[in-house]
């Protein structure tokens, strides 16, 4: 498991948490977990379709707009897409609220159109595009996500990208 922020401070928390359960033998211990400080826009080449999957959980800024594949952070969407290997797949669980003040359209379900055609430049397809359930939210253990009041104050989507497979012939639509 790789978690990568572009603050340190945002990761010392899941850090300490992973090695410390790992030490101790508790489930959820993650003696493999790697923390990399960097942006989605200037990721190492080392780690170019290393990722069978891809979690983003609560983004917020140029990393929310990544997310939705938004042409201002089409560097760090490309960020992401590069981390994907054959056959991998993003999920992410986005919000965004009119009190946010974001400049970005509220999420709907007409969105996927939009969203799915953007992806589709970084080579990845939109398989999922629905509202959040309370369970895939509570799943993240996000503490923004409690702050916010996801899913109960505001909407909650969720996405899931996947990359073809080597020899997917399947064209674009």
């Amino acid at each position: 498991m790789i978690g990568i922020d572009v603050s340190a401070a945002a990761m010392a928390e899941s850090s300490l948490r992973a090695t410390r359960r790992a030490r101790l033998g508790r489930a959820g211990g993650l003696a493999n977990a790697l923390f990399l400080v960097a942006a989605a826009e200037r990721l190492p080449v080392e780690l170019t379709e290393i990722a069978a999957e891809v979690t983003v959980a609560f983004p917020w800024g140029s990393l929310l707009r990544a997310s939705l594949g938004r042409r201002e952070a089409a560097e760090a969407s490309a960020g992401i897409a590069r981390l994907v290997a054959p056959a991998g797949r993003v999920t992410a669980l986005v919000s965004i609220d009119p009190r946010d003040g974001l400049e970005i359209p509220p999420l709907d379900a007409g969105a996927a159109k939009d969203v799915a055609r953007r992806w589709r430049r970084h080579g990845l397809e939109l398989m999922c595009w629905r509202p959040a359930t309370p369970d895939e939210i509570d799943a993240t253990w996000s503490t923004w996500a409690r702050r916010l009041r996801a899913g109960s104050d505001r909407s909650v989507w969720r996405l899931e990208l996947r990359r073809r497979a080597v020899g997917d012939i399947r064209g674009d639509r």
